[in-house]
């Protein structure tokens, strides 16, 4: 069939060719009847594509249609009272088998129940975690949040002191004594391996090498890791005489991964900034220099004093009432009234004297040249501003006073280390008689 539509398409091409070779010379351009040949061949090619397509369909059946035409061989299954009802005969016996092996394989599933979290305890203790609280109040909020996670345990928090050689009792919690104040190292497992420990002192194959919880060896004992940006800080141990209903070694391994490894990254992060504070030169909350770097400034400045004979002033500043806003309105309230104070301590101060940051709730201002009344002056303008002052915080409307010591070189002191704690000494006197005042060191120093 298909050789004879060749045949017919050849003919009509080539009459396409006649027709323009007996054309007259000058009826079309040589380019025209190239361009005529090249449209009649594409145009008697393309009826001769659909008309070979069309006959070749003809001969063959659509298998769509054959699909179509098939009459399914799944029987519908009535349904009784809501419930599908099926003959035994309607399976095949091999799907009945599978059927009721898959049955009787869910039958035989445990039941697991969720292990007990507290969501709400545990995302405040993140929370503070995140926000790069104080150590001494996420510990605290640590000790009260283990218990609620694991429940009936005993347990310790082990932190390194001033060596790596020995881990210190940080908070223990729960009804029974498990380890010493004091371990060492070697006593713990998880150190060595860098994984938690799990010991099941019912299995003497599954007792662990941490030799330091030998005061209560039985049910099962958990020993974690404290660790952060590959640091060692502590361990974290646990001991419970049975684990809750529903829940396993495993689910426990979880929960103390998940609290270990937060924590570990909170104390690495705390690691990086007392590092990063030691050499640097501002804090961070106030804006200040630091405490490092007005001390180098003092011993210089004392060197100079000795040279040329000046005085230096020294005012130390304690705010009366930051504990009181810690407690009331939170630490967030306190650091934001300290932040205001260190904001405007140098307007009420020369340019070259040093405003910094000595302690976590005391400000510090070194007075190069400045002597007793110039320092006593400086001091009492620090106060009364400062006792004016309103700080907005939120729908709150923060104030405080201050108490401020005021010490000289060389009246009072005859080094640098002696004029600070002149100075921390009349700022206490100011605290003691009542606060919102300015007191002068009364020592004298010896030889004078």
């Amino acid at each position: 069939m298909k050789w004879k539509l060749y045949i017919l398409w050849l003919i009509f091409f080539f009459a396409g060719v006649i027709f323009v070779y007996v054309l007259p010379a000058d009826s079309l351009s040589p380019s025209l009847r190239y361009l005529f040949l090249g449209i009649w061949g594409a145009v008697v090619t393309a009826l001769f594509n659909t008309i070979t397509y069309k006959l070749s369909n003809r001969s063959k059946e659509d298998p769509f249609d054959v699909l179509a035409k098939k009459v399914p061989e799944t029987q519908f299954v009535p349904v009784v009272g809501g419930k599908e009802q099926m003959a035994d005969s309607s399976l095949p016996a091999y799907r009945k088998e599978e059927d009721e092996t898959e049955i009787h394989a869910q039958a035989a599933k445990p039941q697991i129940v969720a292990p007990d979290f507290p969501d709400e305890s545990w995302i405040d203790f993140t929370h503070e975690l995140l926000h790069n609280r104080p150590f001494p109040e996420v510990v605290r909020m640590l000790n009260d949040l283990l218990p609620k996670i694991f429940k009936n345990a005993s347990g310790v928090l082990y932190m390194y002191s001033n060596n790596q050689s020995e881990l210190h009792q940080i908070f223990a919690f729960g009804p029974n004594i498990i380890s010493d104040p004091v371990i060492s190292r070697s006593e713990c497992a998880s150190y060595d391996s860098a994984k938690i420990v799990v010991a099941d002192y019912s299995d003497p194959q599954h007792v662990s090498g941490c030799i330091h919880l030998h005061h209560r060896p039985q049910g099962y004992s958990f020993c974690a890791p404290i660790e952060g940006l590959e640091e060692h800080f502590g361990v974290l141990t646990l001991q419970v005489d049975t684990l809750p209903q529903g829940e396993t070694t495993d689910t426990w391994k979880t929960k103390i991964s998940m609290v270990a490894t937060a924590f570990g990254l909170f104390v690495a992060n705390q690691n990086l900034q007392l590092r990063f504070n030691s050499q640097s030169l501002r804090d961070q909350l106030t804006g200040l220099v630091n405490k490092r770097y007005m001390e180098e400034a003092l011993t210089r400045a004392v060197s100079e004093a000795r040279r040329h004979g000046t005085p230096i002033g020294m005012i130390m500043i304690s705010s009366d009432n930051l504990e009181t806003l810690k407690t009331s309105h939170g630490a967030h309230a306190a650091e934001q009234m300290l932040w205001e104070l260190a904001q405007r301590l140098p307007r009420y101060i020369r340019t070259e004297d040093i405003p910094s940051r000595y302690a976590d709730n005391t400000l510090c201002v070194l007075l190069p040249g400045a002597d007793k009344v110039r320092t006593q002056q400086r001091a009492e303008k620090i106060r009364h501003e400062i006792e004016n002052l309103q700080v907005a915080y939120g729908n709150l409307i923060l104030q405080t006073t201050l108490s401020l010591g005021v010490a000289i070189y060389p009246d009072n002191a005859k080094s640098a280390s002696e004029l600070v704690s002149a100075a921390e000494q009349a700022m206490q006197q100011a605290e003691a008689l009542g606060k919102n005042q300015v007191c002068l060191a009364q020592t004298t120093p010896p030889g004078n």
